[in-house]
């Protein structure tokens, strides 16, 4: 290279044309160029975004959690990165895969014609013991969304309560429910038939899909539900202890509805929630009423006020010692019933059987509680009738009641006080302990009222119907979300 050229580069770069610019504009190698300025090319020094966050991931890894799993934990701590980074590191620590030489032909249904359910037991810690919690799953097939609950057995007053939460979840239920042979679905079969549990025949009917059991060992036939309850272990129950029940059934819901029914499913390619928007409209509507799943018992209450239960002892009212009180045992409470069938006590199952004599505290009794906050007692002086509602809306909603009564206060000033009173009053009978119920009354017994101004929602997206419909500090898994109470025999406004 001459020394004009020379120059020529050293006057083109102080007038801060770049190396490659310079490069093309004289016709020469960028390398060329570089040597030139005597600017040597610099080793690039980049560090991975995942080499401060390998340790944990190598320690996750050992507890056999999975890409998904890891990729939330990581990012929770701070990691920006993406997850084919995490992947390559994560198949560098394990080796490929190895995959099964059995082959599947995959089949795809078309909305609402098909749902899958099935039990799947796990060991966890709950309560700081090692607890076995039966998980039941149902999914639509379709849009591939889940619901999941656990339980403390499989009965089949637990699993009819389990279906009452899942079909109520999402909004309907499919023409067709698949099983894989659960002895709480069918006795057995006659020849190829299968020879139905009459109480869950009954259920099937009450809610209008047809139950279908496949052929024995083809478990691949239910091949939807059954390959989550692997995930379900791996990206939510793996590395997590709960401090109770209640707390186990929260997180799951959670789980469902920021993982497990928002994601890109794999095979069909689709958005989870998106999916089932298509799909909802076409599912079977949900019965006004919800089918009764409850196990009812006769005890005699003791001496010292109780009376035993699956193994607990549960409080009694003391007026009825030495009397025989009807019993309804539900998977997550009881409710125990005088000689009139008025609901006399409620308490919630315990994580684990107690034959001690807990301290209850005080019992879920008709009156309502002596310490009332501003807008309880604002409510009871408005409708002086109305104690039992309030009684079992603050036990269903709990922290949710507020809530749920700045709405009723809502529907005050659009229907008026003796509308609204009539409403809670038939919310009342049928046990429906929400704002949601009541506006559901006064919207069917006066469809043309135009709200003015409109009930606006309290929260955003699909949280409105977990908040009012959720019980017990906003967990809808102590009971089924509050339904129409039926109007069969009922004048109409009453």
């Amino acid at each position: 290279m001459n020394p004009e050229e020379l120059q020529e580069i050293q006057d083109l770069f102080q007038k801060g044309m770049g190396i490659r610019a310079i490069a093309r504009r004289l016709s020469r190698d960028v390398k060329t160029v570089r040597r030139a300025l005597g600017r040597p090319k610099k080793e690039k020094i980049s560090a991975s975004k995942l080499e401060p966050f390998k340790p944990l991931v190598e320690e996750l890894a050992k507890k056999d959690l999975f890409a998904p799993r890891i990729l939330r934990e990581i990012r929770e701590r701070g990691y920006t990165g993406g997850r084919t980074i995490l992947k390559d590191f994560l198949r560098e620590l394990r080796g490929p895969l190895k995959r099964s030489k059995k082959v599947f032909v995959r089949f795809e249904t078309k909305p609402a014609k098909e749902g899958q359910a099935d039990w799947s037991p796990y060991r966890l810690t709950i309560g700081g013991q090692e607890t076995v919690a039966h998980c039941f799953s149902l999914i639509l097939c379709h849009s591939r969304r889940i619901w999941i609950g656990f339980f403390r057995n499989e009965r089949v007053p637990t699993l009819l309560h389990a279906h009452v939460e899942a079909l109520t979840y999402h909004g309907g239920s499919p023409e067709r429910l698949v099983y894989d042979n659960m002895t709480q679905v069918t006795l057995g079969r006659v020849g190829k038939e299968p020879l139905w549990h009459p109480t869950f025949l009954e259920f099937a009917k009450f809610y209008g899909f047809k139950p279908f059991a496949h052929r024995v060992g083809h478990k691949e036939r239910s091949g939807k539900v059954e390959r989550p309850f692997f995930w379900i272990e791996t990206d939510f129950l793996k590395g997590q202890t709960f401090a109770s029940w209640e707390d186990l059934n929260q997180k799951a819901r959670v789980w469902m509805e920021t993982v497990a029914n928002v994601r890109k499913h794999s095979t069909t390619g689709r958005l989870v929630h998106e999916a089932y928007a298509q799909e909802k409209p076409f599912l079977i509507a949900l019965p006004s009423t919800p089918f009764p799943t409850d196990r009812r018992e006769v005890r005699k209450v003791q001496k010292d006020g109780y009376i035993p239960v699956d193994g607990s002892l549960y409080p009694v009212p003391a007026h009825l010692v030495g009397q025989h009180v009807a019993v309804r045992i539900y998977p997550t409470y009881v409710e125990i019933l005088d000689a009139a069938g008025t609901v006399a006590a409620t308490h919630r199952v315990p994580d684990r059987p107690t034959r001690l004599a807990p301290d209850w505290g005080p019992l879920f009794r008709a009156q309502p509680s002596v310490s009332l906050s501003t807008l309880e007692t604002h409510f009871l002086a408005r409708f002086p009738k109305a104690g039992d509602f309030l009684v079992g809306l603050k036990r269903r909603m709990n922290a949710l009641t507020p809530i749920h009564l700045r709405q009723i206060e809502r529907l005050v000033s659009i229907f008026g006080d003796s509308q609204v009173e009539r409403a809670l009053e038939r919310a009342q009978v049928f046990r429906n302990f929400s704002a949601l119920a009541v506006a559901r009354i006064l919207e069917r017994a006066h469809p043309n009222v135009v709200p003015e101004p409109p009930i606006e929602p309290l929260l955003a997206g699909p949280e409105i119907l977990g908040a009012l419909g959720d019980i017990e500090s906003g967990s809808p898994r102590d009971y089924t979300l509050d339904l129409d109470p039926p109007t069969e025999g009922l004048s109409d406004g009453t």
